[in-house]
């Protein structure tokens, strides 16, 4: 079940990491479609069957002009959080946190970005430390599905950036491509989307966004999983 967990929570986990794409460049970034807090929360489905939940949140620091995105997702008996602080000009990375406790143990990753990456880890079998060298351009993890709402979507769009797995060590570069407008229904409510396609190998991912000025991740399937949009929040 430890494994059944991980498996669709972290994004990319089991994408190989197939070299340094060259097209690699700073993501677009158009109006940033969230308000100083922001809360959204998700039922996953495994083949139509609810199994868990999860929440995202977006809160500003105006004292790092920062933003912090944080998650919690619940999956049977097992829970991840995380929590990555972004500048809120690039929404590249300055810090992370990841924490994953099951019954099968737990596991807590902090990362900072600096002119490397560095990367702390604790599990029940010790601590491991690890560098790891950055290209110019990156994007933490935990954090792509949100910051992704900042894109200026448009029908045949394409973007490759790189993303930072703390939990696998690895950087790997992911093609983004606005493929088609679609109505989507969640428990939220019926939008229309811009329906992105995610492809990093042979390995594909889907996420769309509302086609308004929220920009709300109305729904995410990534192959084994789907989220769907349930309740939004703009104030604690």
């Amino acid at each position: 079940m430890f494994k059944k967990f991980l498996m669709p929570v972290i994004i990319f986990s089991l994408f190989i990491l197939a070299g340094c794409s060259q097209s690699a460049k700073p993501m677009e970034i158009g109006k940033i479609p969230w308000v100083g807090y922001q809360r959204l929360t998700y039922d996953i489905f495994e083949n139509n069957k609810l199994i868990g939940t999860a929440e995202f949140i977006i809160e500003k620091s105006q004292s790092t002009n920062t933003y912090e995105i944080s998650s919690i997702t619940k999956i049977d008996s097992a829970e991840l959080s995380t929590s990555t602080s972004v500048t809120s000009d690039t929404l590249m990375p300055v810090s992370s946190y990841y924490n994953v406790m099951s019954p099968q143990g737990d596991i807590k990753i902090e990362t900072t970005y600096k002119d490397k990456w560095n990367i702390k880890a604790k599990t029940s079998k010790g601590e491991q430390n690890l560098t790891v060298k950055l290209p110019k351009y990156y994007y933490d993890n935990d954090s792509l599905l949100m910051i992704m709402r900042a894109y200026p979507f448009k029908i045949g769009a394409e973007f490759t950036i790189y993303d930072s797995i703390a939990s696998t060590a690895q950087i790997v570069p992911i093609t983004n491509k606005v493929v088609s407008k679609e109505k989507v229904t969640a428990p939220y409510g019926e939008a229309e989307c811009f329906r992105v396609e995610l492809k990093a190998g042979t390995s594909r991912q889907y996420i769309w966004y509302s086609d308004d000025e929220n920009k709300f991740l109305y729904q995410y399937d990534n192959g084994k999983l789907v989220y769907k949009l349930k309740e939004v929040k703009n104030n604690k």
